[in-house]
């Protein structure tokens, strides 16, 4: 019975030298790869890597410093996948025009409209009667609730929606004389906001 024992361990294929180096230094691959990758399955195929590339080798030549060795095709794999990963980020950058994300520049004559509309609209709003006139600022600038605004002037709820809604159309309705049909945009765009 030991005689088939051992003539079955002598028919077995003997572990090649440089996979018994491997098997002994992985733990010390695999710290030296942390350098390049923190990530442990980054390492994990950066190590069967290497082993598949260190084998193929040896069945070429004769392998006199296997660690060195092992140690030098990890450092290349490594390197590589690092390269592989970097042009796959440039390449992911340089598909997006600079258009999509620099900001919204405004141009001189579009500065120039808007700051027309806004006078446009503080005349508008200094064309309301008194009252009406400081219930919609409070709402419509300073951004009060309808509650506060009645506390602070002392009048109904119902007489602040009045005020703003009485606002909101006169201002709208001076506008759109002074600049035709895009004021009604801009009011319509003016109430969303508000």
């Amino acid at each position: 019975m030991r005689k088939k024992e051992k003539n079955s361990k002598d028919k077995a294929s003997p572990v090649s030298k440089i996979f018994s180096h491997f098997i002994d230094n992985e733990s010390i691959i695999k710290k030296f790869l942390r350098r390049f990758s923190s990530s442990s399955h980054d390492i994990d195929d950066i190590c069967q890597e290497t082993i598949i590339r260190a084998l193929n080798a040896e069945k070429s030549r004769d392998i006199h410093e296997p660690r060195a060795f092992l140690f030098g095709i990890a450092k290349n794999v490594a390197r590589k996948e690092l390269d592989k990963k970097s042009k796959s980020l440039i390449d992911f950058i340089e598909d997006y025009s600079d258009e999509e994300y620099l900001p919204n520049t405004v141009t001189i004559e579009q500065q120039i409209s808007d700051q027309q509309r806004m006078v446009l609209f503080w005349e508008s709003v200094s064309e309301l009667p008194l009252q009406c006139q400081r219930v919609f600022v409070l709402k419509k600038v300073h951004g009060h609730s309808h509650k506060e605004i009645a506390k602070s002037l002392d009048i109904s709820i119902s007489t602040v929606e009045k005020h703003v809604a009485q606002g909101l159309r006169r201002s709208s309705e001076y506008m759109e004389k002074k600049l035709g049909n895009d004021a009604s945009a801009l009011t319509m765009q003016e109430r969303k906001i508000k």
